[in-house]
C-alpha cells in the first residue's frame, strides 16, 4: 500500500508542476516545438503528411506542399493531433494536453525504475522526488516536443531490457513496442531498436550455450513484429513516397561540414568530396568540440551540477547490474552519434533531446548515490543514517528547486517578464506577416511563398507557405525561388553568412529589390533572371 501511495503522490505533485509551469507558456517557443504543432494541426486539417513549409533542403524536395517528417519524426505530431482531435480545437493549449499528461507520470516511472535497481523505498521516493525538478527541461516538457516523450519511453526500454535475460515472449512483443515508439519519436530511435535486438540476440545465445536450448527465436519474431507494428506504415509511407524505406535526405547528413550546411541548396552538393574538402584537421576539431560541448549538457543538464558527483558513487555501486551496463552502452552508442557521426546538430540541441531518455535514469543512480555517501559518512563520521539521509535529500531538492525555477524564468521571462522571451518566435513572425502584407498586395502574398528564417513559425502566424533562406548566396536564393515560386526574401539578423552584406548595407541587385528596411529585417522582392 505504501507504494501505491507513494506513485500516487509523486504522480499528482509532477502533474502540478508542470501544469504550473504550462500557464506561461501560451506558444510553441522555439521551431522544433512549431514544427511538431504544426504537424499535428495539419493532421487534424485533413493535410496529413505534407508540408506548406520547407526548413531544409537535404531531401531535395521538388515542391511546395512537400512531403513531411523527412528529417524529424511524426510522433509528436501525432500527439499534439490527439489532443486537438480529443479537444475539437486547434489550440496549442489544447495539442499539449497530452504531453502535460506524459509529463505527469515522468515521476511514478522514475520511482518504478528506481525501485528495480534498489529496491528500497526511501531510494525511489528521493529520484522520484529529483523529476519533479528537471532544471532546463521544465521548460520545454510543457510544450510540443519529444522531451517528455522520450523520458517516459526510455524508462520504460530499461526496465525492458533489463528483463531480456528471462525471454519473455510478452516482454520482447512490447520491447518492439516501445522501440518502435522510440523511432517514431525521433531518427535516433531506430538505434534503439537495434541495441534491444543485439541484447535479445545475445542474451538468447548464451542462454542456448548454457542450458543447451535452442535460441528463442520466437521471442526474435515477437520483438520484431512489435517494432513493425509501430514503424511498418510509415516504411511503407516512405517506400510510397520515396522507393525506400528512408527519406533521401538522411545520408546527406554525414557530409555536413558546419550547421549552416542544413539548408544549402542544391543538397546534391553535399557529398563525400564536399565533407573532405578542408581535410581531416577541421572535422577533427568539431568533433572534438561537440565532445566538449555534450559533457558540459551531461553535467550541467543531465546530473543538474550537483547530482553528477552522487551519480557516479550511485552508478559504480550498481554498474554491474543488467539495467546500468545496458544504460552504459546506450548512453556510448547515442553520444557517439551526437558527437562525432551528428556533431553539428549534437552539440546544438541534438543530444540534448536524446539525454532525455537517461534522465530517469540519471536520477534513479543520483539517488543510489546518496545513500552510498551517507553510508560512507555513518561509517567514517559516525553519521546517523537516517537524519543524513534526510538532511542532504532536503538540502538537494531545496538546490533543485532554485537552479529549476531560475532556468525556467530565464528561458521563459528572460530579462522583462511584461515581453516573455518564450512568445518571442511566434510574436516576432507576427510581425513580419503584418509588415509584409503592407507592403504586398494581398494577391501576391496570397499566391506566393516566402523565403524567411523561420518558415515554420512564419507559415503558423500567417498560414502562409513558405521556404527557409538557402546557404549558397544569390545563386542558391535564385534556385530556390524558381524551384518553389518564391518572389519575397526576408532577411533576419540570422542569417547566412554569405548574405550579411545585405543586411547590414542593404542594397538593390539584378535578382534582389528591397521594399521594406526595418532594424529587426528587410524585405527584398526576388526578380526572375532567365
Amino acid at each position: 500500500m505504501k507504494k501505491i501511495g507513494d506513485l500516487l503522490f509523486v504522480w499528482l505533485g509532477g502533474l502540478v508542476i508542470v501544469c504550473l509551469a504550462a500557464i506561461f507558456q501560451s506558444s510553441p517557443g522555439y521551431m522544433d516545438a512549431e514544427y511538431y504543432f504544426t504537424g499535428g494541426k495539419l493532421i487534424w486539417q485533413g493535410n496529413a503528411f505534407r508540408e506548406p513549409f520547407l526548413w531544409n533542403y537535404l531531401s531535395d524536395p521538388k515542391s511546395l506542399p512537400a512531403p513531411a517528417f523527412t528529417y524529424w519524426m511524426p510522433l509528436a505530431s501525432v500527439i499534439a493531433w490527439l489532443g486537438m482531435t480529443l479537444g475539437n480545437d486547434v489550440n496549442f493549449q489544447i495539442a499539449r494536453v497530452p504531453f502535460l499528461i506524459l509529463s505527469s507520470f515522468i515521476s511514478p516511472l522514475t520511482y518504478a525504475l528506481s525501485w528495480q535497481i534498489s529496491r528500497k523505498r526511501f531510494t525511489a521516493l528521493f529520484a522520484a522526488l529529483m523529476a519533479w525538478l528537471p532544471m532546463y527541461y521544465l521548460a520545454y516538457l510543457t510544450t510540443t516536443d519529444t522531451f517528455a516523450i522520450y523520458m517516459i519511453l526510455g524508462s520504460v526500454w530499461f526496465v525492458l531490457a533489463d528483463k531480456i535475460p528471462e525471454l519473455s515472449k510478452g516482454r520482447c512483443f512490447l520491447g518492439g513496442i516501445i522501440s518502435g515508439l522510440m523511432h517514431l519519436a525521433r531518427a535516433d530511435g531506430l538505434f534503439w531498436m537495434l541495441m534491444f535486438f543485439a541484447k535479445l540476440i545475445i542474451d538468447g545465445i548464451t542462454k542456448r550455450r548454457q542450458q543447451e536450448k535452442d535460441l528463442a527465436l520466437e521471442a526474435v519474431i515477437l520483438f520484431l513484429i512489435g517494432y513493425l507494428v509501430v514503424m511498418g506504415g510509415w516504411y511503407g509511407r516512405n517506400w510510397m513516397e520515396f522507393q525506400s524505406l528512408f527519406p533521401p535526405g538522411n545520408q546527406r547528413a554525414l557530409f555536413i561540414r558546419t550547421y549552416n550546411d542544413l539548408f544549402r541548396y542544391p543538397p546534391a552538393e553535399l557529398n563525400f568530396t564536399y565533407f573532405l574538402k578542408d581535410g581531416l584537421a577541421p572535422l577533427i576539431h568539431d568533433r572534438l568540440f561537440a565532445i566538449g560541448q555534450n559533457i558540459q549538457t551531461l553535467i550541467a543538464v543531465q546530473t543538474e551540477i550537483l547530482l553528477f558527483p552522487l551519480f557516479l558513487l550511485g552508478y559504480w555501486k550498481k554498474r554491474s547490474k543488467p539495467i546500468v551496463r545496458m544504460g552504459s552502452v546506450a548512453w556510448l552508442v547515442m553520444f557517439s552519434l551526437m558527437s562525432v557521426v551528428f556533431p553539428f546538430a549534437g552539440w546544438r540541441g541534438g543530444y540534448f533531446h536524446v539525454a532525455a531518455a537517461f534522465q530517469p535514469l540519471v536520477w534513479c543512480l543520483a539517488s543510489e548515490g546518496l545513500g552510498v555517501f551517507v553510508n560512507w559518512g555513518v561509517r567514517k563520521r559516525d553519521w546517523k543514517a537516517t537524519q543524513a539521509l534526510q538532511v542532504f535529500s532536503v538540502f538537494i531538492l531545496f538546490f533543485l528547486l532554485i537552479l529549476t525555477v531560475y532556468i525556467y524564468w530565464v528561458r521563459v521571462f528572460g530579462n522583462n517578464p511584461s515581453r516573455p522571451i518564450w512568445e518571442e518566435s511566434q510574436q516576432r513572425q507576427a510581425q513580419i506577416c503584418h509588415a509584409l502584407r503592407e507592403v504586398i498586395t494581398g494577391e501576391e502574398i496570397r499566391e506566393e511563398a516566402i523565403m524567411i528564417n523561420n518558415p515554420i513559425g512564419f507559415y503558423l502566424a500567417c498560414d502562409q507557405m513558405a521556404v527557409s533562406v538557402p546557404v549558397g548566396g544569390e545563386r542558391a536564393i535564385q534556385m530556390v525561388a524558381q524551384q518553389f515560386g518564391v518572389r519575397f526574401l526576408v532577411l533576419e539578423s540570422d542569417h547566412p553568412p554569405e548574405l550579411a552584406y545585405y543586411f547590414s548595407a542593404p542594397q538593390n541587385t539584378s535578382l534582389l529589390t528591397l521594399i521594406d528596411n526595418q532594424p529587426e529585417w528587410k524585405i527584398y522582392r526576388i526578380h526572375e533572371i532567365p
